[in-house]
């Protein structure tokens, strides 16, 4: 399990430059596409749709660093009110059933980008599937991530005084 660990945390410092990289990219083109729309007074269409892709490629994989970091939004008025013990099996329960439904989004996720195969993106002429692949990558990478908490927390469950990997 620490080998797991250990190596998701190791793909998530790679996953972290390319997110940042997608980011610094989507953020030329938009520049780019302002510059052109209003400056230049030509607009450059591609643009814009390369721009809205990343965007969907940096939310999808943006979601698996944060469910590393359990670090998404959620209510835990019950977990506030429970006492420790319910708590951290209350957390366990919690994070399963958001395996589960990690790996529904991957499956149909997948099952959604091979339909869309036959399609084209509007001005580039790409492949759709490009596009929607982003759902089971993203779908996979939570998946793997929240494998990789579940195990941190069976690992030292019973150990809060020992320092986690970061």
């Amino acid at each position: 399990m620490k080998a797991y660990i250990s190596f998701m945390d190791t793909l998530n410092s790679a996953l972290r430059y390319i997110v940042s990289t997608l980011f610094i990219v989507m953020v030329s083109l938009v520049f780019l596409q302002v510059l052109t729309r209003f400056v230049i007074n030509y607009p450059i269409s591609w643009t814009e749709e390369i721009s809205r892709y990343l965007m969907i490629y940096i939310v999808f994989l943006g979601s698996a660093l944060l469910v590393r970091k359990s670090a998404h939004i959620a209510v835990d008025f019950l977990l506030e009110v429970v006492n420790p013990k319910a708590k951290g099996i209350l957390d366990i329960i919690v994070l399963a059933v958001s395996t589960v439904f990690f790996g529904l989004l991957l499956i149909f996720g997948a099952q959604l980008t091979y339909i869309v195969i036959g399609q084209a993106t509007p001005n580039l002429q790409f492949s759709m599937a490009w596009a929607y692949a982003a759902v089971p990558l993203g779908g996979l990478l939570m998946f793997l991530n929240a494998l990789a908490v579940l195990f941190e927390k069976m690992l030292y469950r019973g150990n809060e005084g020992e320092e986690k990997l970061t």
